[in-house]
């Protein structure tokens, strides 16, 4: 073992020397495939690639570009081929700002008040940014940039990693690193037409950097993913927001662990821009209900007229506007939120205010304790009207567990539980439950 020992710290040593006296083996990385994971929890997107090196025998110094501004333990590198080795991840920070970086570049500068210059950028003066464009000069107040667009978006410097190869060949390596600013949402659309309506979902996907990913196998997480960060690292400066629409087909979703993932195949993300692809497009048969809301603190306000419709796929959470189909045209009529539905499952949406209908919540019990929450729930709804209403009455209790209940639940989910009322009119009904919450 110790013999062992020592030919290891030897073979060290010399790895040591070898890098001291002879250098280091420049070479250049080609992207083979890139897989971009977006969550919907979190302002970030993780990034794995596959590079094909071609290493010379011996340490390698390979510069990774792309990584430039990443926090260097946020990268994994991992060589697919056992033919070489990692040796390690270097990082060469420039007290340059990006100003500086960019002196003699052409530049592309837009002003807060829509003005757009472009011209070759000769420094700073006097605290202005000078840019010459032929023979004109002009002098921009940083405070009033809305963008700078420069050859280089990060400072000099950069991110090198180091490999030690048996023999000279194109070996596979795998990088994995995040990118801070990145995400996707859900944009639905509900046109209603008496007891049908139709319902249109997107995929909303921004990217606000700087990086661009070619043919990029994007894989959509729904469900809360937990990331410690501190502050974030973006890698960009400033940048124009375009918005399109392209269509792309959405696959899924896929159970992994606790979350969904969607698949949106082979997409090209653009730097600076926001893209909108198509999720569902159906039709669906909607129930009109109404609906009161409450929380785990007590509150008073009036129950909503909704509809309700069974979910035909998978919905993530997002937000949902509300049109109706009249002679008259299209009329946004109000925008709600849709929680993350299963296949199958009831949507349930508010879309107006029911002013004869008012609803109490009240707090009559609360205990707390090391990760344990306890709560006794009384809500009443009065119907003020001259008509007898039937109220769906929905109480947000994230991941608490009902324990009992004066009336039995019509719906109990992981984040609320639902009770059917019926307000006789000019009169009142009530319901109390007690749930506890663990964590």
């Amino acid at each position: 073992m110790r013999t062992a020992f020592k030919v290891a710290l030897s073979l060290g040593l010399i790895i040591i020397l070898m890098v001291a006296i002879n250098g280091f083996n420049e070479t250049r990385a080609s992207p083979k495939n890139t897989t971009v994971a977006l969550y919907d929890s979190a302002q970030i997107g993780v990034v794995s690639r596959v590079l094909n090196l071609s290493l010379e025998k011996g340490i390698n110094r390979v510069p990774l570009d792309e990584l430039a501004g990443t926090n260097v333990e946020e990268i994994t590198i991992r060589p697919l081929n056992e033919g070489v080795q990692f040796l390690g991840l270097y990082s060469e920070e420039s007290s340059e700002n990006i100003y500086d970086s960019n002196v003699g570049s052409d530049v592309e500068v837009k002003t807060s008040d829509g003005n757009v210059i472009k011209g070759k950028f000769l420094g700073m003066k006097n605290g202005q940014l000078i840019i010459q464009n032929g023979g004109n000069l002009y002098a921009i107040n940083p405070a009033k940039i809305a963008y700078f667009k420069a050859s280089r978006i990060e400072k000099r410097g950069g991110v090198y990693a180091s490999f030690l190869a048996e023999k000279a060949g194109i070996y596979p390596v795998e990088i994995t690193y995040r990118v801070q600013g990145m995400n996707w949402k859900m944009r639905y659309k509900l046109y209603l037409s008496n007891d049908t309506a139709k319902l249109i979902g997107y995929v909303l996907l921004s990217n606000p950097t700087s990086q661009e990913f070619d043919g990029a196998k994007v894989a959509l997480v729904s469900g809360d993913v937990n990331f410690y960060s501190g502050s974030p690292r973006y890698l960009y400066n400033v940048a124009a927001t375009k918005e399109g629409a392209v269509e792309v087909p959405v696959q899924g979703p896929e159970k992994v662990e606790a979350f969904y993932v969607y698949s949106l195949g082979s997409v090209d993300i653009r730097p600076a821009s926001t893209m909108l692809f198509p999720y569902i497009a159906s039709e669906v048969r909607v129930k009109r209900e109404y609906l009161y809301e409450s929380w785990a603190y007590g509150s008073s306000g009036n129950a909503y007229e909704s509809v309700s419709f069974e979910a035909e796929h998978v919905l993530p959470a997002g937000v949902v506007e509300i049109y109706r189909e009249n002679g008259e045209g299209t009329l946004l009529i109000g925008e709600s939120h849709i929680e993350h539905t299963p296949k199958g499952d009831i949507v349930r949406i508010g879309i107006g205010k029911d002013y004869d209908l008012k609803g109490k919540t009240e707090v009559l019990q609360r205990q707390s304790g090391d990760h344990y929450a306890y709560y006794k729930i009384r809500i009443t709804v009065q119907n003020f009207g001259d008509e007898g209403k039937t109220v769906i009455v929905r109480h947000y209790k994230y991941r608490g567990k009902l324990k009992s209940s004066s009336v039995a639940p019509s719906r109990d989910t992981y984040e609320y539980v639902e009770f059917t009322l019926n307000i006789p009119a000019g009169g009142s009904n009530e319901v109390t439950f007690d749930y506890e919450v663990n964590w």
